[in-house]
């Protein structure tokens, strides 16, 4: 009766899992705000697309150890980049007025989006979808979703920036 119901109503038999890893997602965004505040969001937003433009370019040979070698280096590239980065741009997000937290939490959930990602498409889909069901990949790591993600935190820094103001 219950899978008839959820077939007419077009309801994935998978939805808890997909939900909760959504609320997960949400519950990262936030505590990677949280942690690391809002400078250090745009930076390591930036060093995002500095990472996956490395590992873009990177030979293909390189990665044959294992398929999850790309995600490694690119995880590796993004924390090294991160630890050692001189502020590539003077883009912040002031604390002052009432618009401050809106700007926060969505920085916080784009920089997560785009890394999330970015991890899912360097890894063979395979092997994503042995952690994420087919639905949510297509939201996480197709090659739209990338490019959603890999865009719209660069166009949401237009709006976020306040010196520009």
């Amino acid at each position: 009766m219950f899978d008839r119901l959820t077939s007419l109503l077009a309801i994935p038999k998978n939805i808890a899992g997909d939900l909760s890893l959504i609320a997960l997602f949400v519950g990262v965004s936030l505590l990677v705000g949280f942690i690391f505040g809002r400078w250090k969001l745009v930076n390591i937003l930036i060093n995002v697309y500095i990472a996956v433009a490395l590992v873009g370019v990177m030979p293909e040979s390189w990665f044959i150890l294992s398929v999850y070698a790309k995600a490694i280096v690119f995880i590796t590239l993004l924390i090294a980049l991160t630890m050692f980065d001189a502020r590539l741009f003077d883009i912040h997000i002031t604390s002052a007025g009432t618009d401050f937290f809106w700007r926060f939490l969505v920085t916080s959930f784009l920089v997560t989006g785009s890394v999330l990602s970015s991890i899912f498409s360097f890894l063979p889909k395979s092997v994503a979808l042995s952690w994420v069901t087919p639905d949510l990949y297509f939201y996480i790591a197709s090659p739209g979703a990338l490019l959603f993600w890999l865009v719209v935190p660069i166009l949401a820094l237009f709006f976020i920036n306040t010196r520009l103001r």
